[in-house]
């Protein structure tokens, strides 16, 4: 049973409750109080919204984890095991077309403007060939006539990273270019397969560090760096969450801070004091 010392101590406060929400719901402040608590809710929801983001790029980066660590599929006239392919470890072997490779604009590394080069392997015993991203190119290798100096070796298998299609944003397909070789902007498979006399896998090998080996030691290098060209594309293995717990707090925060300053601002208006 509450003693009277302690019913002398808590009457104020629920006092005060009162006294408040009469105030804030009054004639003169209910439509302010409205439009904090609207504003309030809005906040609150940006921060739930940042929580579920953070779900989400949670999961992403568990199924890449588990999409890294199973085992390499072996590209070849095989159909592709069923399920998502994005960040699967694969191997292929076969005879690279350099006759119909192809550039993608607008890559860059280090901050250098240049192409991605993009060559497809005919797969053995099969009419179907993978489009294969062997690396970057600076902007000064553009030339086609001078891509068979960056020609590999044929002894693969050649080890790498399944990545998708790209399309366009709207998810259509590109638009063929006036130049087919240096003229795409995305490595969109089913557009680049219009213009070659054999069907494609549905996936691109993007080959990685430390694969393959140069044809020529003496084949180009580009200025400032010691990488023989093309430049392996380091693939993206960060399973970092964001800062989506951190903004989450953020605007739980805000929502926080407008009630309490409010109702300081309200108490202060009415009564000159806190």
């Amino acid at each position: 049973m509450v003693g009277l010392p302690e019913m002398r101590r808590t009457a104020p406060s629920v006092r005060e409750l009162g006294i408040t929400l009469a105030l804030l719901f009054g004639r003169r402040w209910w439509w302010k109080t409205l439009i904090v608590l609207l504003a309030m809710a809005a906040m609150t929801s940006l921060g739930f919204w940042q929580l579920d983001r953070l779900d989400q790029r949670r999961a992403y980066n568990q199924q890449r984890q588990a999409a890294l660590a199973a085992p390499p599929i072996e590209l070849s006239d095989a159909p592709l095991p069923p399920g998502e392919l994005r960040n699967r470890l694969a191997t292929a072997q076969g005879r690279f077309d350099y006759d119909h490779q192809v550039a993608i604009r607008n890559q860059s590394y280090a901050g250098q403007p240049g192409y991605h080069l993009v060559t497809p392997l005919l797969i053995p015993g099969s009419d179907k060939a993978v489009l294969v991203n062997r690396g970057w190119i600076p902007a000064d290798q553009v030339d086609p006539s001078t891509w068979r100096s960056l020609d590999e070796q044929e002894n693969g298998p050649h080890f790498g990273i399944l990545q998708p299609t790209r399309r366009r944003p709207d998810g259509t397909i590109s638009a063929k270019p006036q130049d087919t070789v240096t003229g795409w902007y995305r490595l969109d498979i089913e557009a680049i397969g219009q213009t070659l006399p054999y069907p494609l896998l549905p996936v691109v090998l993007q080959l990685t560090p430390g694969n393959g080996r140069p044809l020529d030691a003496d084949r180009p290098r580009h200025a400032g760096y010691s990488e023989i060209l093309p430049h392996r594309i380091e693939p993206d293995i960060s399973f970092s969450e964001g800062n989506h717990l951190s903004y989450a707090l953020q605007w739980f925060g805000f929502a926080i801070t407008a009630a309490v300053v409010y109702i300081s601002v309200a108490r202060r208006a009415e009564f000159g004091k806190t």
